[in-house]
Order: C-alpha cells, then structure tokens, then sequence
C-alpha cells in the first residue's frame, strides 16, 4: 500500500504570516500636494428624533491638522413628501444650520437635501435606515485606580447589522471643570478589510465614578456604512495591504461636493457609571 506525503502547515503559522504582514509600517515624509480646494463638505445626519435637525457646512483643505473654514452663506432645505424643512445659519456657530422648526424623519419616505451657494446647487437624497437594540454598556476599572473605562463593547464586525455609536461622557459636575467631558465613537460593520480585524491602539478613557454618560447608537444604511468605513480604513484602521490607495471618500452628494448625506433611526440610554 502507498501513502502519500502532505506537507501540513500549522494554522498559527499561516496567521503569524498574515499579521507579519499587515503590521508592517515603515516611516515616510509625506509632500502634501496643493490640490483643487475650496470644495463644499456637507456633514448632515438626520435622525428620526423629534428635533431640531442640524446641518453642517465648511470647505475642503490641505493642511494637516488643518482647521476647516465654515460657510455661513448657503441656503439650506430639505424636502420630503412635498414638505420643505428650511434650515437657518446658527448665528452662534458659523457653518452650522438648524431647522427651523424640529421635526423626525419618517420611515419609507424619500428626503432630498439642497444646498444652493454662490449659484451652484448641491443634492442628495436618502432614506431612514432602521437599527438594531443598543447593548449593554458596562464599566470597569481603570488599571489600579478609582476611575473607571468602557471595554470595547461594540464588534467591529457583524453580518446583519451596521451601526455607529456616540458616547458622550461628562465628568464635569464633578470637577467643576466644563472641558471635563469626552466623546467615543464606535462602529460595527456588515463587510469589513481584513486589516481591520484587530482593533488598532489607542489611548483609554479613564472618568471618575458619577460620570453620566450618555449612549447613542445610529443605525446605517449602506451607503453610509460604506463612506464611515472608508473614514475608518484611512483614519483609525490605518489601511492595509489589501486596501486601494488613499483617495476622497465615497459621497452620496451631486454638484461636486464632498461628505454625506443620511438619514439615520438612533437608540438613547442614558446611564451614571458605577
């Protein structure tokens, strides 16, 4: 009887090689290109609360770190089901829109942004998108300290929903300090890059005991999953040897502006960490 002979490599091997690779990082001086600027951003996320909804207009740059310009002079309206939502300059805050009356966005109705400045017309519609129950949010303790941090309880990964979640945490009754409040951003996609799969470093959140934080979680429609994720791969995530190079990110939006347009079902807990 003959047998063959079947070279086996192990499984940890396979992987040590995969993440060999994806860790690779070598340091390079970037030449920043000037390149065509001036270009409208649109940074509007509507939401089925019943609220003032707020929109947010700057201008592209190319600086590192840069600070964006607002645009203070648009007209800015949105309309759905032949209803027009007008959205007003924020007098406090240049760039910022608010409408002029709060209303929620509604299920199974077509809403279409228009943005009109310097006799050019930008436009985007969307749909609201639905999103799942908000887990549970825990606290654990900060190293050997009194303070406490939010383990990673949102997977980067998951095949039948998308999601964005907002924690905001404000310690600042405590301290007596209004600057002592601090903002997480969480996602969870349905298809992500394969770099992606370890969460990258990054600094830890520690806040005093009393601290009230506030959980929103933003269901994505996926379009708009595909645009965060996108932000996330050339931000956070860093990118990967099997991602493409770096280039503006997708956008929903006519007339060549840049940023998105949604419209986005949100879950809200409110909790004191203990």
């Amino acid at each position: 009887m003959k047998f063959l002979r079947c070279k086996i490599i192990p499984v940890f091997v396979l992987l040590g090689m995969l993440f060999g690779v994806l860790a690779c990082e070598e340091a390079v001086d970037w030449e920043f290109q000037a390149g065509s600027n001036d270009v409208l951003v649109v940074e509007a996320i509507l939401t089925d609360e019943f609220v003032q909804q707020e929109i947010q207009l700057s201008l592209s740059f190319d600086t590192l770190n840069g600070i964006p310009t607002p645009v203070p002079d648009a007209e800015v309206w949105v309309e759905a089901n032949d209803i027009s939502y007008r959205f007003l300059p924020d007098l406090e805050s240049p760039g910022r829109y608010r409408s002029e009356f709060p209303f929620a966005v509604l299920d199974d109705l077509l809403y279409a942004l228009k943005v009109e400045r310097k006799g050019q017309l930008f436009t985007a519609t969307t749909e609201l998108s639905v999103v799942a129950p908000l887990p549970a949010i825990t606290f654990l303790p900060y190293e050997n300290t009194d303070s406490l941090r939010i383990p990673n309880f949102a997977p980067i990964y998951n095949a039948n929903q998308q999601a964005m979640y907002e924690l905001n945490v404000d310690w600042s009754h405590l301290v007596g300090e209004d600057s002592a409040r601090a903002k997480l951003l969480y996602f969870t996609f349905s298809t992500i890059n394969t770099g992606s799969l370890i969460r990258p470093a990054v600094d830890t959140l520690a806040f005093p005991k009393g601290s009230i934080v506030v959980a929103k979680k933003f269901g994505l429609n996926p379009d708009f999953a595909d645009y965060l994720r996108a932000m996330a791969l050339e931000t956070q995530w860093r990118g990967s040897v099997f991602y493409g190079p770096a280039a503006n990110l997708p956008t929903n939006l006519d007339g060549g502006a840049l940023g998105f347009f949604s419209a986005c079902a949100v879950l809200v807990d409110t909790l004191v960490a203990q």
